[in-house]
């Protein structure tokens, strides 16, 4: 009789830890829309004349913004940014000012390095902007685009080709040449 409530408890405890490994790792269940890096293919690098690397982000509104979504609409700059790094506050009146000018044509995502977002809401009130500025909480995009410093920019054109990139910050001047590399005066 013990031999047989000890199969019994055993049998029930069994039971309970395959319910709960059903629920944890429910195949059937909705997924949120991903984030991070998406499936590249073998022309997709991080180079100049490569496919730019595809990805998802959450904006600081909430909403997913994809990088190939883009591709055969408008050109893109994709600026590595952290509130703290002083020039990346110094380029981005300059970026802001493109985008506004040339909304038909040009996209700039903001994708800012693991920082929280009241920490960065709190920065638009000193320096306001309105692109689209993107969390990367887990790092997957940076260590994707390979970022060790900031400010670090891609400038991908309408076809999501990488037409030009810049470690660091950008003076004027290079951003008057490479904003003309993407069509963008």
């Amino acid at each position: 009789m013990a031999k047989n409530k000890k199969n019994i408890v055993l049998g029930v405890v069994v039971i309970i830890i395959i319910v709960a490994i059903i629920i944890i790792q429910n195949p059937f269940q909705q997924s949120e829309t991903p984030t991070g890096v998406l499936q590249n293919n073998e022309n997709t690098g991080i180079d100049i004349g490569n496919l730019a690397p595809d990805f998802i982000l959450n904006s600081l509104e909430g909403n997913n913004v994809q990088l190939s979504s883009f591709r055969g609409k408008k050109a893109v700059v994709v600026n590595f940014w952290a509130t703290w790094c002083p020039p990346c506050r110094e380029e981005m009146p300059a970026f802001e000012d493109m985008f506004i000018r040339n909304k038909d044509k040009l996209e700039v995502l903001g994708v800012n390095l693991q920082e929280s977002e009241r920490a960065i809401s709190n920065f638009l009130l000193e320096i306001p902007v309105t692109y689209p500025l993107l969390l990367d909480p887990d790092i997957k995009v940076k260590e994707l685009y390979n970022i060790f410093t900031q400010p670090v920019t891609y400038f991908v054109d309408k076809d999501g080709i990488i037409v030009d990139k810049k470690f660091g910050p950008l003076t004027p001047k290079e951003i008057e040449d490479k904003f003309g590399k993407l069509g963008i005066q």
